[in-house]
């Protein structure tokens, strides 16, 4: 598995990281706003960088790749449909005004914008409590994937548990002293080296399998099944239009990804994030669609759960063992580059969002808070990443349909004055609910009418605004001014 190179090369990487933590520390200053986001400095490529990196999870390269194994080249279409247009899209479309809001008013988090448009701190306790309800499984899968990759490449020398524990404490050694500052700056570094080395890799795996033409060959030969999206049910046109419409809009409700937008220096970082993002996106998840196919052909016969390990299994079968370290770093740095985001998003929800219902939190006491919680969510997700409840894309469906649900609310705070709080508060909670009472089996399945349950869920989330905002009070000329006379300056 090893050689010295190999072992020099991820040794290099850790302390790569380390050092980053360890100088973003010295230059973050001991404030709220410093430590949580940046200072609202991130230029163009760090908006960039912060957002892809932090977006590409386990589920990218292991989670997609599995399925992949199982389903075909219809995989790619699957996950990335709209993904490619309506999540750039998405960042402007909510990012722009948000930000614009930030800017004014100072607010930090959706909570503190969304809270601050309804002028209701219910609305923001409740965004609050659903965003840590969603983005805890979302993280557990970053951990779950980077767990599953290093204990299969090193062939079980490193334990499952132990694999879990090295990624989660490597991601806590540099963002608890440097702040969203020192994970962005380790997303430029981590997100350059999968973006490159991930290429490399699929040429060394192509190659190890015989060349493309070859890899081709032997799936039309041995497994058909694999350019046929009809001998695939999982994919058909109901399934693949609700988790492509899931995937495509639930981006943008992240608290990791939203926070980096409010972190912006400028609103044209985010037109040229718009541009940027469809072609990596497009990039990254074709690497992981073929490495997923090909798996089917060169390692057949997983099944379940186990479909998740094909890509550590191809780098530890066909490649040598300096490609196997370099196809570890890449894993890595892949699922640290969000697990480091989400676990300081949480921890800023809680410090900024939640404690101050219950005490007082100036801005040295909050980056304190701040740097416990961190490693109190590490505990949790640790924990649930241990039992591992579920397959990587089952864990994600759920999170991505939280977060989907919750679209229309934003949209409508943002560009609909007429939008009341009670409204609000009604389309944030039933909707919540309905979700549960779909993946429980608490209702039948006749009454999604074939789509998956976060669609009829998002059209319920529309009514509810919509109908509600009617049936209540409308916002005072006041309340609707300070956000909407905003947008009226800006956009005259």
């Amino acid at each position: 598995m090893t050689s010295a190179f190999g072992i020099g090369i991820l040794i290099i990487y850790i302390a790569i990281l380390i050092v980053i933590g360890a100088y973003g520390a010295r230059v973050t200053l001991k404030t709220r706003e410093d430590y949580f986001l940046a200072g609202r400095g991130l230029g163009s490529i760090a908006v960039f960088m912060a957002l892809f990196a932090s977006n590409i999870t386990a589920f990218t390269i292991i989670g997609h790749a599995g399925l992949a194994y199982q389903v075909g080249y219809g995989a790619y279409g699957y996950v990335i449909g709209w993904s490619i247009f309506i999540t750039p899209f998405t960042y402007y479309l909510v990012g722009y005004r948000s930000w614009l809001l930030g800017k004014r008013y100072g607010y930090a988090t959706q909570p503190q914008v969304f809270g601050g448009i309804f002028n209701s701190r219910l609305v923001g306790l409740i965004f609050t409590i659903l965003l840590l309800y969603y983005t805890l499984p979302y993280l557990v899968v970053s951990i779950i994937g980077g767990s599953l990759a290093f204990t299969t490449i090193s062939e079980g020398a490193v334990p499952y548990w132990l694999a879990s524990m090295l990624i989660i404490g490597i991601s806590l050694i540099y963002t608890i002293p440097a702040g969203l500052r020192g994970t962005v700056w380790t997303d430029i570094f981590q997100g350059t080296i999968f973006l490159v080395v991930a290429v490399l890799l699929l040429f060394a795996v192509a190659r190890s399998l015989g060349g493309f033409a070859e890899i081709t060959g032997r799936i039309m030969v041995n497994n058909p099944a694999m350019l046929q999206r009809s001998l695939s049910p999982e994919i058909a046109p109901i399934n693949w239009f609700s988790f492509t419409f899931v995937n495509s809009i639930a981006v943008i409700v992240f608290p990791q990804m939203y926070i980096r937008i409010l972190a912006a220096k400028s609103s044209r970082n985010l037109k040229r994030v718009s541009l940027y993002y469809p072609l990596a996106l497009a990039g990254i998840f074709g690497i992981s669609t073929l490495l997923g196919v090909w798996g089917s052909v060169a390692v057949p016969g997983l099944v379940g759960k186990d479909a998740d390990y094909i890509v550590p299994m191809l780098i530890q079968q066909y490649l040598s063992p300096v490609w196997t370290i370099l196809g570890l770093v890449v894993i890595l740095a892949i699922v640290k580059s969000s697990i480091d985001s989400q676990l300081l998003s949480v921890s800023h929800l809680v410090t900024v969002d939640l404690l101050p219902w219950f005490r007082r939190v100036n801005t040295g006491q909050a980056v304190m808070w701040g740097r416990m919680l961190l490693v109190i969510f590490a505990a949790v997700a640790y924990y649930i990443a241990l039992v591992r409840p579920a397959a990587i894309l089952n864990i994600a469906a759920f999170a991505f349909s939280g977060f989907s649900v919750m679209l229309p609310v934003m949209i409508g705070a943002l560009y609909w004055p007429r939008a009341t709080k009670h409204a609000a508060i009604a389309a944030l909670i039933i909707p919540a609910i309905m979700l549960h009472f779909w993946y429980l089996g608490l209702l039948p399945a006749s009454t999604t009418f074939g789509f998956m349950p976060v669609f009829p869920a998002f059209i319920l989330t529309i009514l509810i605004l919509v109908i509600g905002s009617y049936l209540t009070p409308a916002p005072s000329p006041e309340q609707k001014e300070k956000t909407f006379g905003l947008f009226k300056q800006v956009f005259k």
